[in-house]
This record gives C-alpha cells, sequence and structure tokens, in this order.
C-alpha cells in the first residue's frame, strides 16, 4: 500500500513517552522489544488505512525507546497505531483511545494478510489531542475530616431511580455530586476507570505492555466481563465506555472540576502487577496528577513499586491508599510528616467489627476498643465495613453464606468466611422480627464505622440498603446485580436520614477525628484522660462482667468545636451481646450532666437537639442499661 502523505519527519523525545505537541510538531515515543520490527501508523480520523507508516529502526533507536517528531498542519485530525513485529498495537501511554469499526473485504490489522469478505471488524486507535485541563485544585482535606465513598463509575447510576440523564458515564456521575454533597461526602474514591479491557475477546488482538507484546487469546466458552476492571491496561487514558460523548478525556476532566467546586477530592483507583517498574508506575501517577489535578490514588496489587511511588516528590502532596505499607514505609510515621499523604486501607477493622457485630464470643473487645482509637500522626487510616470485595452492608445481616452461582463457577468464588449474621432467616424475609433486627445491626455497623478515629469509608449504596442478593464477588455482574439500586421505600429512607445524621455527628465533634494518637491519659490537665474505657464499673474494662461490649468516653477538653470553646463529653456504650447489659457513667464536672443523643434500639437512631437526659444514680459510677443489640451515645454538657 502506498503512502498518502508525506508529513516530515525528525528525530524526538525519547525520555517524553506517549505522544506530545510542540506547536504543529507532535511527536511520538514508545517502548519496543529488544530486536523488534516497528513503524508507526498514522490514520486520518475515521479512515481504515494509514495515510502515513512512518519506520523505527533500531538503529535509530535509545536504548529501547524509538521517538520521532511529525510535522502536521494544525487542521489535521489524526489517530495512530504501532506496527510491532507484524502486530497493530495500542500505545500504552496513549492519553485516549477511538474504537473504529469496518465491514471490509480484503482488509487485514497484518500486514499482507487479508480477511474473509464481510467480516466485521474492530479496531482501537490512539488519538492524539491537547489535554483537557482541569481549571480548578481543591485544598487538601485532611485524613480526620474526610468522609469517603467508593464506587464504580458506571454502576453508581445505571438504574434508573439514579435520576441521571447520561447514565453510567462520567457525565452521569457529574450529574450525581449534589446528592453525595448532600449526603456529607467529601471524598470520592472510584473503581478503575483507564481503559481496562472489559468485554471478552472473540479474536486475537494484541497489545504493547512493559516493551514486549501481549496476545489476548480468542474467549472460549462462557467467559464473563470484566466490570470491575482490576486488570492491566492503557493507563493513561480514562475510558471510553464511561464517556457519554465519546470524549472521555474532557468528561473526566469536567466531573474533576465540578467536584472540587463542590469541596469533594477525587481519588481514582489503579490497580498493578507484581511486575510493574516502579518507573512505570508513578509514571501513570503523575500523568493524571498533573493532566486532571486529581486528588490522590487508591493502589491495589503488591509490589515493590510502592515504595518508590511512596518517595516520589511530585506525589507528596497527593493522597495515596494502599492495603499496607512495607516496613520502611511504617518507621516513617515516627517522623510526623506536616501532611500525611499516605494512608493505609484498613481491611483489619472490616473483619474484626464484623465479628464484633455478630456478637461473636471470640471478638476480643480489647482489640476492637484498639481499631476504634487506631489513628496516626504519621499516615491516616480508613474504616469501612463493606467494600467491592465481600458482602454489602444490607446483605451482611441478610446472608450467611455466599451466593455467587450467577458468576458461572459454581459459588466457588468469592470469600468463603464473610463474618456475616443472616438475622434468623437467609435473604429476603417477611418476617417483621428478623426486618427489625437487620435495621438495628445495620445502624450500629455504621455508628461503628462513623465513631472510629479512622477516616470513614462508605461503599455506594450500603446507606441505602443496597443488596446484590448474597453475591459477594460481583467482578463480572454488570447488571442489576453489580449496579446500586436506588429504589425507594420507607426502609431506604429512613436508612438514609439515619447515615446523614451519623455523618453530620462525627463533623459537630472533633473529639471524634483527631489527629494525634489517644495516650489514654490526662496530658492536658483536663480532669479526665483523652479516652478511657468503662463496663459495669467505670474506668475500668471487665471482660467478665460484659459480654461482646465496651464503652468508650472521649474527653471534650481534647478537641475544640471552634477557636477556644472545647468539644463536648462523648460517651458511647457498644453491647453487641443478644441480652441487655449495665453500663458504669462517670459523674461529669462542673454541674453538666448527660444525654442520650443516638439509640440504635430505635427506629429513630438520633434524638433532635440536646436528646433525652440520662436518667441519674447516686454517686459515681451511676449505671445505666442498653438494650441487646444496641448502641447509645452519651453527650455531656
Amino acid at each position: 500500500m502506498q503512502n498518502r502523505t508525506d508529513y516530515a519527519v525528525t528525530m524526538g523525545r525519547p525520555e517524553h513517552p506517549g505522544a506530545w505537541s510542540e506547536g504543529n510538531r507532535v511527536g511520538f515515543t514508545v517502548v519496543l522489544p529488544e530486536g523488534a520490527e516497528a513503524e508507526l501508523l498514522l490514520y486520518r480520523e475515521g479512515e481504515e488505512f494509514p495515510c502515513q507508516e512512518i519506520p523505527l529502526p533500531e538503529e535509530k533507536r535509545i536504548g529501547l525507546a524509538a521517538s520521532v517528531c511529525v510535522e502536521i498542519p494544525a487542521e489535521e485530525r489524526l489517530e495512530y497505531n504501532y506496527r510491532v513485529n507484524g502486530h497493530v498495537v495500542s500505545d500504552p501511554c496513549a492519553s485516549g483511545i477511538r474504537k473504529t469499526h469496518f465491514r471490509h473485504a480484503g482488509s487485514s490489522s497484518r500486514k499482507g494478510e487479508g480477511t474473509r469478505e464481510g467480516v466485521d471488524r474492530e479496531e482501537i486507535r490512539c488519538v492524539w489531542q491537547k489535554n483537557y485541563g482541569v481549571k480548578t485544585c481543591l485544598p487538601v482535606i485532611p485524613y480526620e475530616d474526610c468522609i469517603f465513598y467508593k464506587a464504580n463509575v458506571r454502576g453508581l447510576t445505571m438504574e434508573k431511580p439514579a435520576g441521571v440523564r447520561h447514565p453510567g458515564t462520567f457525565l452521569g456521575l457529574q450529574e450525581f455530586i449534589p446528592y453525595l454533597k448532600n449526603l456529607g461526602i467529601n471524598s470520592l474514591i472510584l473503581m478503575p476507570l483507564y481503559e481496562f479491557t472489559e468485554e471478552p475477546s472473540q479474536t486475537e488482538s494484541f497489545y504493547l505492555l512493559d516493551d514486549s507484546v501481549k496476545v489476548m487469546q480468542p474467549s472460549g466458552g462462557d467467559q464473563k466481563k470484566n466490570y470491575w476492571g482490576y486488570a492491566e491496561g492503557l493507563y493513561y487514558a480514562p475510558k471510553l465506555s464511561y464517556s457519554a460523548t465519546g470524549n472521555p478525556q474532557k468528561e473526566f476532566a469536567d466531573l474533576t472540576d465540578a467536584l472540587h467546586l463542590a469541596g469533594i477530592q477525587l481519588l481514582p483507583e489503579f490497580y498493578f502487577s507484581p511486575e510493574a517498574g516502579g518507573r512505570q508506575v508513578t509514571d501513570v501517577l503523575r500523568h493524571w496528577l498533573l493532566t486532571y489535578r486529581i486528588d490522590g490514588f487508591h493502589l491495589v496489587g503488591q509490589g515493590d513499586w510502592i515504595s518508590t511511588v511512596r518517595t516520589d516528590p511530585l506525589l507528596k502532596k497527593s493522597r495515596i491508599l494502599y492495603t499496607d505499607f512495607p516496613a520502611s514505609v511504617r518507621e516513617l510515621r515516627s517522623k510526623k510528616p506536616q501532611f500525611r499523604n499516605l494512608g493505609i486501607y484498613n481491611l483489619s477493622f472490616e473483619q474484626a467489627m464484623r465479628r464484633f457485630l455478630k456478637g461473636d464470643p471470640d471478638c476480643s473487645p480489647e482489640e476492637i476498643a484498639g481499631l476504634l482509637r487506631r489513628n496516626d500522626s504519621g499516615c491516616g487510616y480508613l474504616n469501612f465495613m463493606a467494600d467491592q470485595d465481600g458482602f454489602t452492608m444490607a446483605d451482611m445481616v441478610s446472608y450467611g453464606e455466599k451466593h455467587n452461582e450467577e458468576n458461572g463457577q459454581n459459588n466457588r468464588d468469592g470469600f468463603d468466611c464473610n463474618y456475616s449474621w443472616n438475622c434468623g432467616e437467609e435473604g429476603p424475609s417477611r418476617k417483621k422480627a428478623v426486618r427489625i433486627l437487620r435495621r438495628q445491626q445495620l445502624r450500629n455497623a455504621f455508628l461503628l464505622v462513623m465513631t472510629g478515629q479512622g477516616s470513614p469509608v462508605i461503599y455506594s449504596g450500603d446507606e441505602v440498603l443496597n443488596s446484590q442478593g448474597g453475591n459477594n464477588n460481583a467482578w463480572c455482574q454488570d447488571n442489576t446485580t453489580g449496579w446500586v439500586s436506588w429504589k425507594k421505600s420507607r426502609d431506604t429512607e429512613e436508612m438514609l436520614a439515619f447515615v446523614k445524621k451519623c455523618i453530620g455527628f462525627r463533623k459537630e465533634h472533633p473529639v471524634l477525628r483527631q489527629r494525634q494518637p489517644l495516650r489514654m491519659a490526662d496530658y492536658k490537665k483536663t480532669g479526665y484522660p483523652d479516652i478511657s474505657y468503662h463496663s459495669h464499673t467505670a474506668w475500668m474494662y471487665e471482660s467478665g462482667q460484659t459480654k461482646a461490649g465496651i464503652a468508650v468516653m472521649y474527653s471534650g477538653g481534647y478537641a475544640e468545636k471552634s477557636p477556644g470553646v472545647p468539644d463536648d463529653m462523648i460517651y458511647i456504650a457498644y453491647n453487641m451481646y443478644w441480652r441487655p447489659q449495665f453500663f458504669a457513667v462517670p459523674d461529669l464536672l462542673d454541674g453538666k450532666q448527660w444525654y442520650i443523643k443516638a439509640d440504635t434500639s430505635s427506629e429513630e437512631g438520633f434524638y433532635e437537639g440536646d436528646g433525652i437526659v440520662l436518667e441519674k444514680t447516686e454517686g459515681e459510677g451511676k449505671v445505666f442499661e442498653v438494650p441487646p443489640r444496641t448502641v447509645i451515645i452519651l453527650v455531656g454538657k
């Protein structure tokens, strides 16, 4: 095939990966397998065949990098790919892609080969365009003030009751911002939104990654769709199928701007394999930081690359969330950095609190106490009761066993141990007592998350009782199972209202969200230790008398509601036992008294105003009764 254009070609900048521009000169840099034959393919927008093929001979490469600059008129709109050892591959550093469909006799994605007449063919083309710059940059929100919400871009708004005009897209998520703002969210974690392989491949295809050509073989049988996206991909490109307009770069930039204007920071998730290099990972994160001004990242996967990421100077003011950091990183906690950018995605909180919630006799209240106060001056902790791996919160109190049959693996996939309890009946129930108990358990769960010192995380839909029908591994369920259900009912409205009050209570009381670790001592001479534990007896925890329960008191003198104004005293009794128990509450100084502000055994949950005056008994260590499976919050003022 003859070239149809003759753009001038000069040496590029091999240190600059991907496609980039300098006036009318567009540069292309790619890392190639050693000894590979390669060409840069340029296409006019939407055309089937290249308008120019530019050789990338090995003798002109710097190391493994081939780089050229092409003089392209400003009015030209071009797409590009590479051909490597006869395979047409996508640029792993492409900032955008376009899918183009053809039905043509004799066309081929390989040099010198043809296809059958009338065969449909889809090609992924890389597109070069100027970045759609984000105009806003959100002031840093300290970990102690963060309320995180985790969602899938597609699944969050696909159901019709979500009320958006562009469901399942960046634009639809932008329409959803008022809901997040009204709920009290200020930090949004989004599951992978880069260009990952979603549909099972029906034909052999190729892509370039880690300086080698990967071959994706045809899928056989009933291979499932990759809905979540925890996989390798074109890491620099926002996902095309998440775009309502066909321009995902602009939509994502607009989404970031809109979130920042609403006071919400944005943290996308990225999965990297153990084989990924530290330089590769930091280059990807730098691109998203500099191009879209996002506020941080949740990194998924295991690899040595995490140590490189945490030392990168450009990422020092970006949130870096990770399940756990190597010991060398944890040692940095003692240095008390001015800005805590590292955050531990605290899986141990979920597991222990679920066991505590259902009253497991072997669950140590001392462990629960430690997790509730766990905080660090060097890094943040994120506390959650549900994530995409495992049951939703509604399913956590409705199912004792996983039900993943629809995943096509004979229910063998997903966690076998979910630390869940169905409250007496598996799945949906019409029994009033079962339904009441489940709602009460969920109120308990939300208070466990919201009253811990770590940053709370809500998994999307948990606040409106979203269920996956007992599926605890909905990675392939791009349907009503995996999407958030926004169908309204009295139960969902009551739970949503309760969660909003939980968030509001946390924000109102800084003593529940302190930056520094709590010492269990009165080092400020306020008359009370910063945190103390109680049971049937005040000022001590007696595990022999109090089963599956513990009371925690926070001294308001260790946090300020406003300059010079100390917070209130907060006393929280957690009784997860199946019988009522008595807890002792200390007397308050200066004539103050205790008010019941929240009681999860009541459908109302929170009481208006100061709450209800606690019935007093005489003397130090007065005792009050806490109903079965109930959390009660007292406020002293």
